[in-house]
């Protein structure tokens, strides 16, 4: 799709949505009904939204993601809609290959063959399987990621595009920073765009992850629009997740889904203190559970990193101390805390966070922090996930909660992290995570002392 009709298609959702709402206002004026009106016409830009950034790969179609976390806020009719968008990663539609492989051409003569048909495709570009050839002959199975042509031309346009949007996005989520939101997707997408920023993260990854038991593929070679790396056989983690519904207990594959769930959790909670930084993109197809009880970990475009005044880990920190002291119902501190990071307002009160948070005072709910071994069956999320799941929401209720956008890629982190282990229904040692967690960041020694 060129420039022109990419931001011909992007224009066309504001425009529409004047439109309606105009034709709305007319409606509402003869005599109908006004709530009824603006609703339906509010519901048709919706659709015309996703629609659009459904169609359009790049940087529309990964801010659509983005926002999806934040559907929660919206009515049931409404934010289903809007969650169609979660999907995207996953229904995008591979280029041919003729319209990509003049990008090879960066590769050393010789060393490379590439399979015509990609194996996978995302929003920015597709991946295919090849073999790399070394020097002294041996060769290597390989992941040959493709940047689309254009991508970062059409990264300029988009970002342009979407900025039109925000006025339709900012009626149905009216309590987030949608600009500072969307500026802070670009400054992410512009090092996503950029294939040599993967590589190095990879590299840093696999080496703090060394001595584990988390395994990152080795970097090939590396340019602006081409990433090789080592090709990674194992268990998908999406086909562990469907044998978490099977009948039988040896169909369920129980062991292994508890052992991807922990190495996960570890991996996720763990990079800050060993990287620096959080993989942030925590979908399925992104993990494999190896033949050697490893976990496999792809695509380290999107990396959450020094966002802010504040520095990566500034939401890990939030979450964990929340689950700490909430267990231990130290709610004051649990204030201070929200306060500090910048989530909560001075004038929010203790008993008005802890409801907004939907924390159990009595102990009647388990939570993550209260066993020695949790189960993630999805039935525990459900009356509490959609607070932590969709700040917006808590920002609904309270009015008082904010959501600073230098957080985004590490909440997408975390909660995308949750959100796996119960799509796995694994069971998880998760209050020793969270308290190895709280020691390598520093603050467990003060907790117990401060309880003491």
């Amino acid at each position: 799709m060129g420039v022109i009709r990419r931001a011909a298609s992007l224009a066309t959702v504001p425009l529409g949505t004047g439109a309606r709402l105009a034709g709305a206002a007319t409606r509402t004026a003869l005599g109908a009904n006004r709530t009824a009106v603006y609703e339906a016409a509010t519901a048709a830009s919706i659709d015309a939204a996703v629609a659009t950034l459904s169609r359009i790969k790049g940087p529309a179609m990964k801010f659509g993601q983005s926002l999806a976390v934040f559907s929660g806020v919206l009515p049931d009719h409404l934010a289903e809609k809007f969650r169609a968008l979660e999907q995207l990663y996953e229904s995008a539609e591979p280029e041919p290959f003729a319209k990509l492989a003049s990008l090879l051409d960066v590769v050393p003569a010789g060393v490379l063959r590439v399979a015509p048909t990609a194996v996978a495709a995302a929003s920015l570009g597709q991946v295919h399987r090849g073999v790399w050839t070394a020097a002294d002959g041996t060769t290597t199975d390989v992941a040959v990621k493709l940047r689309y042509p254009g991508a970062r031309r059409n990264a300029k346009s988009d970002m342009a595009q979407l900025r039109a949007l925000l006025p339709l996005i900012s009626r149905l989520l009216p309590s987030l920073d949608l600009k500072a939101l969307l500026e802070e997707h670009g400054e992410r997408l512009t090092e996503e765009l950029d294939y040599r920023n993967e590589a190095g993260w990879m590299t840093r990854f696999a080496q703090a992850w060394a001595a584990e038991a988390v395994h990152v593929p080795a970097v090939l070679f590396a340019s602006e629009s081409v990433l090789v790396t080592e090709w990674m056989d194992g268990t998908p983690l999406g086909e562990l997740i469907a044998a978490g519904n099977a009948t039988t207990a040896a169909a369920s594959r129980q062991a292994e889904r508890d052992r991807a769930g922990d190495l996960l959790a570890r991996f996720t909670l763990g990079s800050i203190s060993r990287v620096g930084a959080m993989h942030a993109d925590p979908h399925p197809g992104n993990y494999r559970l190896l033949a050697d009880g490893r976990l496999g970990v792809l695509d380290f475009g999107s990396v959450a990193h020094a966002p802010g005044d504040r520095g990566v880990g500034a939401f890990t920190r939030l979450f964990v101390l929340t689950s700490y002291l909430a267990h231990h119902h130290r709610y004051a501190e649990l204030r201070q805390v929200w306060v500090d990071a910048g989530m909560a307002s001075e004038k929010v009160t203790q008993d008005a966070l802890v409801d907004v948070l939907d924390i159990d005072r009595t102990g009647e709910r388990a939570t993550p922090y209260d066993e020695g071994v949790f189960d993630f069956d999805p039935s525990w999320i459900a009356p509490s996930s959609e607070k932590w799941a969709n700040p917006g929401a808590a920002m609904e209720g309270a009015r008082v909660i904010r959501f600073p956008p230098d957080y985004l890629l590490e909440h997408r982190a975390v909660m995308g992290m949750f959100a796996l282990l119960t799509a796995l229904r694994a069971r998880v040692a998760m209050r020793d995570i969270l308290d190895q967690t709280l020691d390598e960041l520093g603050v467990l020694d003060d907790l117990e002392v401060t309880a003491g």
